[in-house]
């Protein structure tokens, strides 16, 4: 398993336990690379005249996957906070898919696990659950394009059900 590479994840471990936010991106890093992507780590771009800053970018066949690290700790109201980030996250890695001329996949890494699987389109992958989600990532790209295109056609049923 990739995640043994550090040693027995416990996300509930003490504060002296717990990587810090740059050991955690750096794993992050790691099991992307042991998967087959190459990485471009802490990407900092411009666009639109503003400074970017993406936590790692990886590359892997014709997918490319913009992950934000989130290394929250237990005592903060996360899903709220999760969220408001994917929103922001969002944001970045269209200005990211806009200055490369790419179509990206937007991830957040958490720590712990929020229970929360997208937002908006932006993945949310629990740190214990990434080796999963990067070995199944194309059925979950699938999956979210599904449900995007379920939401539009919902989105465009009127009051009496017609389109």
């Amino acid at each position: 398993m990739l995640l043994t590479l550090f040693g027995e994840y416990d996300a509930g471990a003490e504060a002296d336990n717990v990587p810090t936010w740059q050991e955690f991106e750096e794993q992050i890093r790691d099991v992307l690379e042991c998967a087959g992507f190459s990485t471009d780590f802490r990407k900092v771009f411009v666009a639109a005249g503003r400074r970017y800053e993406i936590d790692v970018v990886a590359h892997r066949f014709d997918t490319t996957m913009l992950i934000d690290a989130k290394r929250y700790g237990r005592a903060r109201l996360r899903s709220s906070s999760v969220r408001a980030q994917a929103r922001k996250h969002l944001a970045r890695c269209g200005e990211f898919d806009r200055a490369f001329s790419v179509s990206s996949v937007p991830v957040i890494v958490s720590w712990i696990d929020d229970a929360l699987l997208s937002e908006g389109g932006c993945f949310i992958v629990p740190f214990d659950k990434l080796e999963d989600f990067v070995v199944h990532l194309e059925c979950y790209v699938d999956s979210i394009n599904e449900l995007d295109a379920c939401d539009s056609i919902l989105g465009n049923i009127n009051e009496d059900d017609t389109f």
